[in-house]
Protein backbone atom coordinates (compact mmCIF):
# COMPACT_ATOMS: atom_id res chain seq x y z
CA UNK A 1 0.00 0.00 0.00
CA UNK A 2 1.22 3.39 -0.87
CA UNK A 3 1.77 6.08 1.84
CA UNK A 4 -1.21 7.80 2.37
CA UNK A 5 -0.79 11.76 3.39
CA UNK A 6 -4.11 12.35 5.38
CA UNK A 7 -4.94 13.59 8.80
CA UNK A 8 -5.78 11.27 11.74
CA UNK A 9 -6.57 12.38 15.19
CA UNK A 10 -5.98 10.25 17.85
CA UNK A 11 -5.83 12.41 20.82
CA UNK A 12 -3.81 15.23 20.92
CA UNK A 13 -1.28 13.74 19.18
CA UNK A 14 -1.72 13.60 15.15
CA UNK A 15 -0.58 10.40 13.88
CA UNK A 16 0.69 10.07 10.21
CA UNK A 17 -1.14 7.42 8.25
CA UNK A 18 1.34 5.23 6.41
CA UNK A 19 2.05 1.65 4.94
CA UNK A 20 -0.05 -1.35 7.14
CA UNK A 21 -3.32 -1.52 9.18
CA UNK A 22 -1.24 -2.06 12.36
CA UNK A 23 0.12 1.51 12.35
CA UNK A 24 -3.41 2.61 12.17
CA UNK A 25 -6.06 0.14 10.89
CA UNK A 26 -8.71 3.38 9.44
CA UNK A 27 -5.91 3.67 6.32
CA UNK A 28 -7.24 0.61 4.47
CA UNK A 29 -7.56 1.46 0.60
CA UNK A 30 -9.54 -1.61 -1.08
CA UNK A 31 -7.36 -3.68 -3.36
CA UNK A 32 -8.75 -5.76 -6.10
CA UNK A 33 -10.21 -8.76 -5.18
CA UNK A 34 -14.01 -9.93 -3.19
CA UNK A 35 -15.16 -6.30 -2.20
CA UNK A 36 -17.35 -7.72 1.04
CA UNK A 37 -14.46 -9.60 2.30
CA UNK A 38 -12.16 -6.62 1.78
CA UNK A 39 -14.33 -4.62 3.92
CA UNK A 40 -14.83 -7.30 6.63
CA UNK A 41 -11.28 -7.99 6.80
CA UNK A 42 -10.63 -4.30 7.45
CA UNK A 43 -13.51 -4.41 10.09
CA UNK A 44 -11.97 -7.30 11.92
CA UNK A 45 -7.86 -5.80 11.94
CA UNK A 46 -9.64 -2.75 13.11
CA UNK A 47 -11.86 -4.63 15.53
CA UNK A 48 -8.62 -5.53 17.08
CA UNK A 49 -6.74 -2.61 17.04
CA UNK A 50 -9.79 -0.96 19.03
CA UNK A 51 -9.78 -4.05 21.83
CA UNK A 52 -6.12 -4.45 22.32
CA UNK A 53 -3.49 -2.03 20.87
CA UNK A 54 -1.83 -0.06 23.31
CA UNK A 55 -2.72 2.88 21.17
CA UNK A 56 -6.91 2.01 20.61
CA UNK A 57 -8.54 5.36 22.95
CA UNK A 58 -10.46 2.62 24.70
CA UNK A 59 -7.06 1.21 25.62
CA UNK A 60 -5.86 4.69 26.72
CA UNK A 61 -8.76 5.80 28.44
CA UNK A 62 -9.56 2.64 30.04
CA UNK A 63 -12.82 2.54 28.33
CA UNK A 64 -14.79 -0.71 28.25
CA UNK A 65 -14.65 -2.13 24.46
CA UNK A 66 -17.64 -3.30 22.94
CA UNK A 67 -17.73 -3.73 19.18
CA UNK A 68 -17.68 -0.98 16.55
CA UNK A 69 -21.17 -0.73 14.67
CA UNK A 70 -21.26 -0.61 11.00
CA UNK A 71 -24.06 -0.41 7.84
CA UNK A 72 -23.30 -3.39 5.85
CA UNK A 73 -21.27 -2.52 2.45
CA UNK A 74 -22.00 -1.00 -0.01
CA UNK A 75 -20.35 -0.52 -3.33
CA UNK A 76 -22.46 1.74 -4.88
CA UNK A 77 -21.09 4.27 -2.40
CA UNK A 78 -18.03 4.24 -3.37
CA UNK A 79 -17.22 7.29 -6.17
CA UNK A 80 -13.91 8.26 -8.38
CA UNK A 81 -14.36 12.34 -7.58
CA UNK A 82 -13.01 14.91 -9.76
CA UNK A 83 -10.74 17.27 -8.54
CA UNK A 84 -11.01 20.93 -8.45
CA UNK A 85 -7.28 22.78 -7.10
CA UNK A 86 -7.71 25.84 -5.52
CA UNK A 87 -4.80 28.32 -5.11
CA UNK A 88 -4.34 30.04 -2.05
CA UNK A 89 -7.38 28.70 -0.19
CA UNK A 90 -9.48 30.01 1.88
CA UNK A 91 -7.97 29.36 5.73
CA UNK A 92 -10.34 28.41 8.74
CA UNK A 93 -10.52 27.99 12.36
CA UNK A 94 -11.83 24.54 13.40
CA UNK A 95 -14.01 24.04 15.92
CA UNK A 96 -12.35 21.19 18.23
CA UNK A 97 -14.16 18.79 21.16
CA UNK A 98 -12.46 19.82 23.78
CA UNK A 99 -13.13 23.95 22.66
CA UNK A 100 -10.29 24.73 21.12
CA UNK A 101 -9.22 25.56 17.30
CA UNK A 102 -6.99 24.30 14.52
CA UNK A 103 -6.08 25.87 11.58
CA UNK A 104 -6.74 24.44 8.55
CA UNK A 105 -6.49 25.86 4.44
CA UNK A 106 -9.07 24.66 1.57
CA UNK A 107 -6.56 22.98 -1.11
CA UNK A 108 -9.35 21.21 -3.74
CA UNK A 109 -12.99 20.46 -4.10
CA UNK A 110 -14.04 17.21 -4.84
CA UNK A 111 -16.87 16.76 -7.01
CA UNK A 112 -18.91 13.56 -7.49
CA UNK A 113 -22.27 12.15 -8.29
CA UNK A 114 -23.72 9.34 -5.68
CA UNK A 115 -27.04 8.33 -5.50
CA UNK A 116 -28.63 10.51 -7.98
CA UNK A 117 -26.99 13.85 -6.47
CA UNK A 118 -24.18 16.02 -7.49
CA UNK A 119 -22.22 16.21 -4.31
CA UNK A 120 -19.15 18.55 -3.11
CA UNK A 121 -16.47 18.19 -0.32
CA UNK A 122 -13.80 20.11 0.31
CA UNK A 123 -10.57 19.12 1.09
CA UNK A 124 -8.46 20.54 3.77
CA UNK A 125 -4.69 20.79 4.81
CA UNK A 126 -3.61 21.10 8.36
CA UNK A 127 -1.70 24.87 8.66
CA UNK A 128 -0.02 22.71 11.92
CA UNK A 129 1.29 19.64 10.25
CA UNK A 130 0.79 19.91 6.73
CA UNK A 131 -1.73 16.96 6.24
CA UNK A 132 -4.25 16.43 4.88
CA UNK A 133 -8.24 16.30 6.46
CA UNK A 134 -11.88 14.90 4.86
CA UNK A 135 -14.45 15.18 6.89
CA UNK A 136 -18.23 15.32 6.32
CA UNK A 137 -22.02 15.66 7.56
CA UNK A 138 -24.96 13.32 6.03
CA UNK A 139 -28.49 13.19 6.45
CA UNK A 140 -27.58 10.73 8.74
CA UNK A 141 -25.30 12.70 11.18
CA UNK A 142 -27.06 12.96 14.82
CA UNK A 143 -29.45 9.91 14.35
CA UNK A 144 -27.45 6.50 13.09
CA UNK A 145 -23.85 8.45 12.93
CA UNK A 146 -21.98 10.64 15.28
CA UNK A 147 -23.34 13.65 15.99
CA UNK A 148 -20.16 15.85 14.75
CA UNK A 149 -19.48 14.24 11.56
CA UNK A 150 -17.24 11.69 10.09
CA UNK A 151 -14.09 11.32 8.73
CA UNK A 152 -12.72 10.16 5.17
CA UNK A 153 -9.55 9.47 3.82
CA UNK A 154 -8.55 9.64 0.47
CA UNK A 155 -5.59 9.22 -1.37
CA UNK A 156 -5.10 12.58 -2.99
CA UNK A 157 -2.19 13.68 -4.44
CA UNK A 158 -1.45 17.60 -5.77
CA UNK A 159 -2.10 17.20 -9.64
CA UNK A 160 -4.18 14.29 -9.52
CA UNK A 161 -7.28 15.07 -11.25
CA UNK A 162 -9.38 11.77 -10.01
CA UNK A 163 -9.32 10.55 -6.33
CA UNK A 164 -10.88 7.64 -4.83
CA UNK A 165 -13.75 8.43 -1.90
CA UNK A 166 -15.22 4.92 -0.83
CA UNK A 167 -17.91 5.85 1.78
CA UNK A 168 -17.84 1.90 3.43
CA UNK A 169 -14.45 3.08 4.90
CA UNK A 170 -16.12 6.63 6.56
CA UNK A 171 -15.27 6.16 10.44
CA UNK A 172 -15.82 8.16 13.54
CA UNK A 173 -13.16 10.19 15.45
CA UNK A 174 -11.48 9.23 18.71
CA UNK A 175 -13.98 11.33 20.22
CA UNK A 176 -17.35 9.94 19.44
CA UNK A 177 -16.05 7.08 21.63
CA UNK A 178 -14.74 8.59 25.27
CA UNK A 179 -13.51 11.95 26.53
CA UNK A 180 -9.51 13.48 26.11
CA UNK A 181 -8.61 13.67 22.39
CA UNK A 182 -9.13 16.88 20.34
CA UNK A 183 -11.24 16.23 17.05
CA UNK A 184 -11.87 18.89 14.39
CA UNK A 185 -16.02 19.38 13.27
CA UNK A 186 -16.35 19.36 9.84
CA UNK A 187 -17.05 22.61 7.76
CA UNK A 188 -20.56 23.39 7.32
CA UNK A 189 -20.68 23.28 4.09
CA UNK A 190 -18.94 19.53 4.07
CA UNK A 191 -22.66 18.89 4.57
CA UNK A 192 -24.02 15.63 2.13
CA UNK A 193 -27.90 16.54 1.71
CA UNK A 194 -28.34 12.60 1.34
CA UNK A 195 -28.06 9.64 3.65
CA UNK A 196 -24.64 8.36 3.88
CA UNK A 197 -25.69 4.48 4.99
CA UNK A 198 -22.00 3.22 4.52
CA UNK A 199 -19.52 3.15 7.23
CA UNK A 200 -19.32 3.37 10.54
CA UNK A 201 -22.54 3.54 12.75
CA UNK A 202 -22.98 5.38 16.58
CA UNK A 203 -20.69 3.97 19.44
CA UNK A 204 -22.94 3.28 22.04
Amino acid sequence: MKPTKILTYAGVLIVIVILIFNINPNSSVPEPGNYQEEIAKHREEKHLFMKSDKASPFIEQSVPFDSLKYYEADESFKVNATVEEINDGEIHQLATSDGKEKEFQEVAILHFDLKGTHQDLTLLESKESGLYFLSFYDETSAIQTYGSGRYLETEYEPGKSKVLLDFNYAYNPYCAYTTGYSCPVPLQKNQINIPITAGEKNYD
